[in-house]
């Protein structure tokens, strides 16, 4: 056994120095980190060469050994080099989970000469992973030469693939993730077959990183795998599917790793394969402009680029299908012409207060539930009440808010909207939007407000109305990711329509705004931050003492609470925050348990079970789950630390609430969250998706009580300067009548 200063290493097979034929060899061993840092891969180095390895092979030995509180530590590995002849210098290199590859032991190999000459790899690109390589390749040539563009996406693709196949008695295979797929806010979907010859399997699982694994239902039968292994009972019904999650810093290819459990308790590492998988922004750059040529060209030239690296491209007719699928999606996503110069309106900042108001005002929403965008307008709707503007309120779905509006004297009415999700191209939505505008009347309006990309509908409500209209963008994305999967491509040009159809659309931050740019031809867009009612919020910090919060949560003086509000779901990456309070635990002990971590924001949802999963796997006794709660101001009132994981926020009022209480930050940099709380004065800001970089994050702060203070210090009064809605729901309102009047 080797120790470096990370880790235990150990090479079972062959010993150094010993001689071996200059072919592929396997080797065998085990790694594991100590208890401050966390292995997640393994790979060998023979000069510029690399092996991958298939690391996490469970080892209740080593468990026992190293006196582990789980049964067994998953750190096996087996990894096949191929030597050349003479001395081989094998570098063994860990990927800790910060992302970084740490050496852990040099070995020197001798390779004799032998009459086997080394295998190639070679594989092969299926239809649906070229069609994904494509389209990273067209969205490349909007800044790149396609020919660079192709042979940089065909040097993506993972070269082995596979690096295991399930040993017999185990027989199995994974569909998904392909060799490239896109991890939709962190997490992937897996999907194939796995079973035992002579035992049902109890569980399956996957992982990328060790730290944890996603259990992946078994249920259902595939047919064909019957069909091809008609004499083992257990092929009847050996269909997985599931999501796993991957953190962001970890190095490409990822890892995946497919394990059983067995009726005795044992798990077996069945299947890994090597994948690159992209993220959120990558899905959403956009497309050049429109062009058949450019189409051909990226084709053939990804296909030149994948046989350039031996990787075969089987042209047949699910080839030609999954081109047909990208050209359709080019076709609708690619603008027809080149980006003009952006041409901007005048910001709701520099209009005057007293603007005279609308009359009547039309409020769409897409539901009625606590959310940021929805309180947003409840928000904006009791200033415009209060002054007299009569109210009514159309909405997508129904929630608690209904109360509120009402109370606001406003008339509340659903709609179904099913009938446009289900349009197949753009004649259709055309059609789908007339008949839901004869279901609505909007003769009595002097404005529409629609709220959230969800209700660009309602912006073609009001222009089939001849009625001027105001669209409020909160969404940090473009209308083709927004709607990805939800609407057919060939009704996309419709939803962008309504930036144009509009009067004025209303960014809340800059970032947000560039997103949109390609839509924005004409000056009737501007931004116009979202705002707190600071003066509520120090009401309820006067009427609550500190400690009276912290009673009613059940803290004593000494725990310090670590909060993360928002709605339970991926897009909120509670996952990552999870992941990164267990690293916390690992790195810093004596400072996690001082701690309670509270996820305030549970509802009853798939992601919900799963992180209530992964809280029970990592048993970290001070981390939890709060229900979702209209009243969220009791946990800023007694929190030490906020903290935001998400992966996409446009302007999130959590963050503005957290710095009204003074709260110290520590946030993903995404969107318009460094435009809100800056880097290092108001908050603490990390790659999203990265768990090992927030949990470095949390522990600076929690150990430096005068980094806490200044963070909390300045950001209370970043948010009195320039968020506080007694300055900003004016200029709103005055923004409203503008766009009444044609004056924006």
């Amino acid at each position: 056994m080797q120790e470096s200063s990370h880790a235990f290493f150990m090479l079972d097979a062959h010993a150094s120095g010993a001689s071996l034929p200059a072919a592929p060899v396997r080797l065998t061993g085990w790694a594991t980190a100590k208890p401050d840092s966390f292995l997640t891969d393994l790979r060998v180095k023979i000069g510029a060469r690399i092996f991958p390895a298939f690391y996490g092979i469970p080892r209740a030995d080593l468990a026992h050994y190293f006196k582990a509180r789980e049964p067994f530590l998953l750190a096996g590995y087996e990894v096949e080099v191929t030597l050349l002849p003479g001395e081989n210098r094998l570098e063994f290199e860990a990927c800790e989970i910060s992302g970084q590859w740490l050496p852990l032991a040099t070995v020197a190999l001798i390779g004799t000469p032998c009459a086997l000459l080394p295998v190639p790899l070679t594989g092969a690109v299926q239809p649906h992973e070229f069609s994904r390589a494509l389209r990273l390749v067209l969205q490349s040539a909007a800044h790149d030469s396609i020919a660079h563009a192709a042979t940089t996406v065909a040097g993506l693709l993972p070269l082995p693939h596979i690096t295991r196949y399930p040993a017999i008695p185990f027989h199995g295979h994974l569909h998904h993730p392909p060799m490239l797929q896109r991890a939709e806010f962190g997490r992937v979907i897996v999907e194939g077959w796995i079973f035992h010859e002579t035992e049902k399997i109890r569980r399956v699982a996957a992982t990328v990183d060790l730290q944890a694994w996603q259990i992946i239902e078994q249920e259902g039968a595939l047919p064909y795998v019957a069909g091809l292994f008609p004499q083992f009972p257990h092929a009847a019904a050996c269909r997985v599917h599931g999501t796993m999650d991957l953190p962001s810093q970890l190095p490409q290819p990822l890892s995946v790793r497919l394990y059983a459990e067995l009726a005795d308790g044992s798990w077996h590492l069945c299947h890994v394969e090597r994948n690159f998988l992209y993220g959120d922004e990558q899905h959403k750059a956009p497309y050049p402009r429109f062009s058949a040529l450019t189409f051909a060209r990226s084709v053939q030239a990804l296909r030149n680029a994948c046989l350039a690296r031996e990787l075969a491209v089987p042209v047949n007719k699910w080839f030609l299908r999954a081109l047909r699928e990208v050209w359709q999606e080019y076709r609708a996503r690619a603008p027809r012409r080149n980006c003009l110069p952006l041409k901007t309106a005048a910001t709701a900042a520099s209009m005057p207060s007293t603007s005279q108001l609308p009359g009547t005002v039309v409020l769409i929403t897409h539901n009625l539930n606590f959310e940021g965008a929805p309180l947003f307008l409840v928000e904006f709707a009791a200033y415009l009440a209060n002054r007299g503007v009569k109210l009514s309120v159309i909405s997508a779905g129904e929630g608690p808010l209904r109360q509120k509006f009402e109370a606001l004297g406003a008339r509340v009415e659903l709609v179904e909207i099913a009938p446009l999700l289900k349009a197949p191209d753009a004649r259709a939505l055309h059609a789908a939007l007339s008949a839901l505008a004869r279901q609505i009347n909007l003769t009595a309006a002097d404005l529409v407000v629609a709220n959230t990309l969800s209700t660009y509908w309602g912006i073609h409500l009001a222009h089939l109305a001849g009625k001027p209209s105001l669209f409020y963008i909160h969404e940090s994305t473009t209308p083709d990711s927004f709607y990805f999967g939800y609407m057919a491509p060939a009704t996309l040009p419709v939803v962008k329509e309504a930036f144009t159809l509009a009067t004025q659309v209303s960014f809340l931050t800059a970032a947000t705004r560039r997103y949109y740019e390609p839509l924005l031809t004409h000056a009737n867009h501007s931004i116009n931050p979202g705002w707190i009612d600071l003066a509520q919020l120090d009401r309820f910090q006067t009427e609550h003492s500190r400690e009276s919060l912290r009673q009613k949560i059940g803290l004593t003086p000494a725990t310090r609470l670590v909060v993360n509000v928002g709605t339970v779901c991926n897009r909120k990456g509670q996952h990552i925050f999870v992941r990164a309070v267990d690293l916390l635990w690992r790195r810093h002990p004596d400072l996690a348990r001082q701690c309670e971590f509270l996820m305030v924001g549970g509802r009853e949802s798939t992601y919900d079970h799963a992180i209530t999963d992964l809280v029970t796997q990592l048993d970290r006794p001070n981390l939890r789950v709060v229900a979702e709660t209209p009243t969220p101001q009791t946990y800023y009132g007694a929190a030490d630390l906020f903290v935001c994981s998400s992966y996409e926020e446009s302007f999130p009022r959590v963050l503005l609430e957290a710095m009204a209480f003074s709260v110290p930050i520590v946030s993903t940099a995404v969107h318009g969250i460094p435009e809100m709380a800056r880097a290092d004065e108001e908050a603490l800001l990390v790659p999203p998706g990265d768990s090992s970089a927030l949990a470095d994050a949390m522990g600076r702060v929690l150990a430096d009580e005068k980094l806490a203070s200044s963070l909390a210090r300045q950001g209370r009064a970043r948010v009195a300067a320039h968020y506080d809605a007694a300055q900003l729901l004016p200029r709103h309102a005055a923004l409203a009548g503008a766009t009444v009047r044609g004056q924006v």
